[in-house]
């Protein structure tokens, strides 16, 4: 009888302390299994070069994309890391009407608001065949579009630069300046 009794106080105490587990709030910086569903992030690029040069290689060294605030706890900045390295160089003239894929990643689901890309440098050859090294004045893109991340799905991002006003020739010979116009185009798999 009394060893009835232990067990019986045991597993009450047990279930108990399950319950209290199972109740408990998250710690601070995670979220519930429920509300971290997860989709994927592929980033692309493509572009019709501009008409005065031959090639233009870029080289790209990340690529961030931010969550809105309310998907995210307050000890996180909501910036997701997709690619933390230099990319190889990818010349616009090889990606027309064929986007190139940069990378992509597995991210929870919800809202974003915004891209970031890092740019190294742009250079390549003019239609002489005389090879320039364009400006990049702030070393960053920034994109601020939303688009969604739906769980179980693949999100497509295009990154789509408008050559003709993204690669300019300063009123020198020779000289280009890097100012990307970009549309972001969004698809869903």
């Amino acid at each position: 009888m009394r060893r009835t009794i232990k067990n019986a106080v045991a597993l009450v105490t047990v279930l108990l302390l399950v319950l209290i587990v199972a109740c408990a709030p998250a710690p601070a910086g995670t979220t519930p299994a429920f509300a971290d569903e997860r989709g994927i992030i592929e980033i692309r690029v493509t572009d019709p070069p501009p008409p005065g040069v031959y090639s233009a290689n870029v080289t790209l060294t990340g690529i961030e994309v931010h969550i809105a605030s309310d998907n995210v706890s307050d000890d996180e900045s909501g910036w997701i890391t997709i690619i933390n390295h230099e990319l190889p160089p990818f010349d616009l003239f090889e990606i027309v009407d064929k986007p190139f894929t940069l990378g992509s990643d597995n991210v929870t689901a919800g809202k974003y608001t915004q891209i970031r890309v890092g740019v190294k440098q742009v250079e390549g050859l003019t239609k002489a065949m005389e090879p320039y090294e364009a400006e990049v004045p702030s070393g960053t893109l920034k994109l601020v579009r939303s688009f969604d991340v739906e769980a179980g799905r693949k999100t497509i991002l295009t990154l789509d630069f408008d050559g003709d006003k993204s690669l300019v020739m300063t009123g020198k010979e020779g000289k280009f300046l890097f100012k990307p116009v970009i549309k972001l185009l969004v698809e869903y798999e």
